[in-house]
């Protein structure tokens, strides 16, 4: 499949688009020992021999799997005395893959393992405004009014301030309250500040949905790979 050179190159890790578009202005890319000077040229990733200063670029198959993450493992790849991670959990697929956007220990649901430094990028980069929604069961009743000032956005958080939301109250009972909350950032422990700011503590945090990728029926532990229309 013909694809931008400048694509090719930032998806093999080399670089960003941007560097490669300097580096083909250059000369200094070649498409099958030819330089290639042009921006906008194609090449076909797994036909053609790719150079960039007389080094063959290195391309691997891009991954991209979801993964049903269960209450009480990290997804750190860091860490290697961490007594649980979800790596843990899934089979050697042959490359080193990383999550996009992390949940933390204590939030279970759904989590996108790739190779795919670009894709990760526009997944969780703030500016392309890729949602993400989350089932979040929190104790005590909210309020109309708690609800309104958190979809607001505002809220006082360890470094920053929250960022505005959307919430659909899905089930209420005396003690505690069932709700959807869809954001499109996710700073480290984000909602389980909210809440707490406003006195609810959060009992349990499911991610749901990561864009146009859904959770769905896939039990925890399991994982498949996202389908072409899922990868942006």
């Amino acid at each position: 499949m013909q694809e931008r050179l400048n694509k090719i190159i930032a998806r093999s890790g080399y670089c960003s688009r941007r560097k490669a578009d300097e580096l083909i202005r250059q000369g200094k890319v070649k498409v099958n020992g030819k330089p290639v000077t042009v921006l906008g040229s194609t090449a076909n990733a797994q036909k053609d021999t790719i150079t960039i200063a007389g080094a063959k670029l290195k391309t691997e198959e891009k991954l991209y799997i979801l993964f049903h993450k269960p209450k009480g493992y990290i997804t750190t790849t860091q860490d290697p005395h961490a007594e649980k991670k979800v790596f843990d959990l899934l089979p050697d697929f042959g490359a080193r893959l990383f999550p996009v956007g992390r949940l933390d220990k204590d939030t279970r649901g759904l989590l996108i393992l790739t190779n795919d430094g670009e894709f990760a990028y526009k997944m969780t980069h703030p500016k392309f405004e890729i949602k993400r929604v989350y089932e979040v069961e929190i104790s005590g009743v909210l309020s109309a009014a708690t609800a309104a000032k958190i979809e607001k956005g505002g809220v006082p958080l360890e470094k920053h301030v929250s960022s505005a939301c959307k919430i659909t109250i899905l089930k209420q009972s005396q003690n505690n309250t069932l709700l959807e909350l869809s954001i499109y950032e996710g700073r480290k422990r984000e909602i389980r500040q909210i809440f707490s700011h406003f006195g609810h503590n959060v009992l349990d945090l499911k991610r749901v949905r990561f864009g146009n990728v859904k959770l769905a029926n896939l039990r925890a532990g399991q994982w498949r790979r996202l389908k072409d229309k899922e990868i942006l």
